[in-house]
């Protein structure tokens, strides 16, 4: 462990609580919730007069900006009670300590629930304000921890979406100006680089956060969320290579500390599968085929039937969090066009605990017949899709932030499905108008879901939208199609070929055409050569085979 921050200011007098102190923020910043706790309840049976400690049980108990749940506010309220009880009988706390103290009860009500939720987090970043004002200009801890309290004003709504991206909070450019003022002071602080990250994802210059991300990347190997985050902006510069050895990594790194914990369940293990289901994306975007399946079926691996049936704190947990990862491989074989193989996968039997796994099977083998011409097959899939869709057991579900399915608003991971699977089925058939006014609808669906990593939608409906088009002779359109997507997800390979074929069917600006038909050799070396990369959507088997 390379942090040394608070517990080297606290009032202890204890070396070895200060340590576990440390531990314990290293941990929180990491998102490592429980493990964090641990480190302060140890910290506790060597000084129990610790207030800090049990300050920072109750910040792991409360909201983050990954999760707007929180754990157990009862307990929340009650360690920041205790927190600040010691802490006032004190004859000489520093005031900063005590004032961040302090600021920790502004997290919490009681009754638990007599408060809304946004109310807490605004009381506590007015606070937190007030404590950064007075002791934050050079302690890097009181800086994360006010920049995170603003961030909890609106997480992942810092900005809006693309293509015109601008702040979407009126906190979103004090948040970027205090963690940049804070990495001042240190350039790879946990909590700051983490947050600085998060906040710069989303922007219109997520480059801006390379030099901080090429810091994080090695820096705290047992903290595996740290060593994942740099993908977040690898993602958006193009550096889809990056992204998967940083994930590789930080599978090693979660994976060691799974086997040392005793809880069979915990929060902790959505971090863990984020690992495997960002390698799934950047491996995708990538051209590796093998790397991609092999993370999907890592993936698989961790999530046994206990997993997605599991409660965590009397709440359901496995079937509202983790189910939906077992689509991975689903996802995986649509992007790379191997029908047979979605044909013959075997589907689960149960369709109530394997509710959204279900739908996202009928969605590929929907596609998977369409593209091979047997469209009764297709048709039956189709129908089978929308069975799923209707099942009761889908309700709630969620992959991160965005809900599996919303029947109204049509704003769910399931909604693009619809539509894709819908233009896909239409296209094969020979209905091209009604194909195209789903694809649309496809790429206004992905358009609109909730921002995340990976992005709720794993291949882009415009992949879908644009190969259909060039094959379908209208060039122009398509290559309006590819420039969208490429403003979005820089360099990648698919647009990439996509543009260049829609240039060189216009016969048009020749010398751009071989720049691009250049970027794209370079994008695509990489690229599993039992892969037939002849179309941004393998499912164009015209442009495919020719």
């Amino acid at each position: 462990m390379s942090y040394q921050g608070l517990g080297n200011k606290i009032s202890t007098s204890s070396p070895e609580c200060r340590a576990l102190i440390n531990r314990g923020m290293l941990s929180s910043y990491g998102f490592k919730r429980e493990e964090a706790i641990i480190c302060f309840k140890k910290a506790l049976e060597i000084d129990s007069n610790c207030p800090i400690a049990h300050c920072f049980i109750a910040y792991n108990n409360a909201a983050d900006y990954n999760n707007p749940y929180g754990f157990d506010y009862g307990e929340g309220y009650k360690e920041s009670q205790k927190a600040l009880e010691i802490a006032s009988k004190m004859a000489s706390i520093p005031a900063w300590e005590l004032a961040v103290i302090e600021a920790q009860t502004h997290r919490f009500c009681w009754p638990v629930g007599s408060k809304p939720m946004d109310q807490l987090h605004k009381d506590y970043a007015k606070v937190m304000r007030e404590v950064y004002n007075k002791y934050g200009e050079n302690d890097t801890d009181i800086t994360t921890l006010f920049a995170e309290s603003l961030m909890m004003l609106a997480p992942w709504a810092l900005w809006t979406k693309p293509p015109n991206i601008k702040p979407a909070a009126e906190e979103t450019e004090e948040i970027v100006a205090t963690l940049e003022k804070g990495l001042e002071i240190d350039p790879v602080h946990p909590g700051l680089a983490h947050f600085y990250i998060h906040a710069m994802e989303l922007s219109p210059t997520p480059e801006k956060a390379l030099p901080t991300s090429d810091l994080l990347r090695d820096k705290y190997p047992d903290q595996g969320h740290l060593l994942h985050m740099p993908s977040h902006i690898d993602m958006w510069v193009g550096q889809y290579k990056e992204a998967i050895e940083t994930n590789k990594a930080a599978i090693v790194s979660d994976e060691a500390y799974k086997a040392n914990r005793e809880a069979e369940i915990e929060m902790y293990d959505m971090y863990r599968i984020h690992n495997y289901h960002f390698a799934v994306w950047a491996a995708m975007f990538d051209g590796q085929y093998t790397a991609a399946m092999e993370h999907s079926k890592g993936a698989e691996r961790q999530l046994g039937f206990d997993v997605v049936t599991a409660t965590v704190d009397g709440a359901s947990f496995g079937p509202i969090w983790m189910e939906a990862f077992l689509s991975l491989p689903w996802h995986v074989l649509v992007r790379f066009g191997k029908w047979q193989e979605i044909i013959d996968r075997p589907m689960y039997k149960d369709k109530d605990i394997y509710a959204g796994t279900t739908a996202v099977a009928c969605y590929a083998r929907a596609i998977a017949f369409a593209v091979l011409g047997k469209a009764n097959e297709a048709d039956v899939e189709r129908a089978n899709f929308y069975t799923a869709l209707k099942n009761k057991a889908l309700e709630g579900r969620r992959l991160f932030n965005n809900p599996m399915h919303d029947p109204v608003a049509k704003n769910g991971v399931l909604d693009v499905a619809e539509a894709v699977l819908n233009g896909e089925v239409e296209y094969h058939k020979g209905n091209f108008d009604e194909a195209f006014k789903w694809l649309n609808t496809a790429v206004e669906r992905d358009a609109n879901l909730a921002y995340d990593e990976p992005w709720g939608w794993m291949t882009p409906a415009r992949h879908v939208l644009g190969a259909l088009l060039l094959e379908h002779k209208e060039a122009a359109k398509a290559e309006e199609v590819y420039r969208e997507d490429l403003k979005q997800y820089k360099n990648n390979m698919w647009s990439l070929l996509g543009l260049y074929q829609a240039l060189k069917e216009q016969k048009k600006n020749e010398k751009e055409a071989e720049e691009v038909l250049h970027l794209f050799k370079e994008a695509s070396a990489r690229c599993d050569k039992t892969i037939n990369v002849g179309a941004s959507c393998l499912c164009a088997t015209k442009l495919c085979s020719k």
